[in-house]
């Protein structure tokens, strides 16, 4: 009996080796996928609803599908949501581009279709854009808090904290903000960072719209929430605010 275990361990023991090792890798496997599954969604902002557009740049937006992994993750977003059809060619609803659906006609496509979109469309094509190629910060002025997130991750410093004003990526700042000044085409925007009871208490957020794309002309009176997408431009210190050049606002 034991020259036969021996026999059968020695004919043997190399395919055992071998489904271990294919054990280990698919225990190995299965748990860098979860961790990866968890990471994604640990870090990944809540796709809210943006809310009532009060502003959009509509020239900013067309100008971000041009350029950098902006313009690609813009090109991605919009041929994921208007699909292909059996033929080959993007599909749009309402429209007949007969475009093929290669990678060389693809800023085309994202152009004809923002042309041809209602604003609403185009600013959630470009979040969902963003968002993809992880380059939004957000910030909620209120209680002074950032989401942990990819972007995020990428300008934390030694210390762990984050200067905004040092911040490259886009940003989307929720705050309470109020009409500061209205002249020469552009309405400002201001909004505190923390109580917005005391606005002139500390620093601020400060937003410089044009007149020409404020939707349907509506500016609300008084305090009112809203979220701003945009990129910082610089700090003001005697001023004490923080400039954000907007590409749109969200009531």
């Amino acid at each position: 009996m034991v020259v036969d275990r021996a026999l059968w361990w020695s004919v043997w023991w190399p395919w055992a080796v071998v489904w271990v090792v294919t054990a280990l890798a698919l225990l190995v496997a299965v748990g860098v996928a979860v961790w990866a599954w968890r990471s994604r969604h640990r870090f990944a902002p809540p796709r809210d609803v943006p809310g009532l557009t009060i502003y959009l740049n509509e020239k900013s937006v067309m100008d971000l599908y041009q350029v950098g992994r902006y313009g690609d993750a813009m090109t991605k977003e919009v041929v994921d949501r208007v699909g292909v059809t059996k033929d080959g060619k993007i599909a749009l609803k309402g429209l007949d581009l007969g475009v093929e659906g290669a990678r060389t006609s693809g800023r085309e496509v994202v152009k004809t279709y923002i042309e041809n979109s209602e604003p609403i469309a185009v600013i959630g094509v470009l979040l969902g854009a963003l968002e993809s190629a992880s380059g939004v910060v957000h910030v909620d002025l209120r209680d002074r808090t950032l989401l942990r997130n990819t972007a995020l991750e990428q300008h934390l410093g030694a210390s762990g904290a984050v200067r905004l004003r040092r911040v490259d990526s886009y940003v989307s700042v929720k705050g309470v903000f109020r009409v500061h000044s209205r002249g020469d085409g552009t309405t400002v925007f201001l909004a505190p960072f923390g109580d917005p009871d005391d606005p002139e208490a500390g620093p601020q957020v400060r937003v410089e719209c044009l007149d020409s794309g404020l939707r349907d002309d509506v500016v609300p009176d008084g305090g009112f929430h809203a979220r701003c997408l945009g990129k910082v431009q610089a700090w003001k210190a005697e001023e004490g605010h923080l400039v954000v050049r907007p590409i749109a606002m969200f009531q």
